[in-house]
């Protein structure tokens, strides 16, 4: 009687090389694509927010303004002397 629920199953291992290697690859450009998401995150939104939770909006209280003002052409290194 024992013998009628013993159920015999076969199980194969696929080996094939091919399969195994384009799944390591895939999963591995996946892995790097999350990895570059995660970076660019860190480096866009927490430099928005000054450490104390309050948002500062990038601007790491810099406020000057830098202006280059041209010379009008003259290459005589800034002597307007005639």
């Amino acid at each position: 009687m024992s013998d009628d629920f013993k159920r015999e199953e076969k199980v194969e291992k696929r080996k094939e090389p091919s399969r195994v290697g384009a799944t390591f690859i895939k999963y591995g450009f996946i892995t790097i694509i999350v990895l570059i998401i995660l970076y660019f995150l860190a480096n866009f939104f927490l430099p928005m927010f000054d450490g104390n939770g309050e948002e500062n909006s990038g601007n790491n209280g810099n406020n000057a303004i830098e202006i280059d003002i041209d010379d009008g052409g003259n290459d005589d290194g800034g002597n307007n002397e005639s």
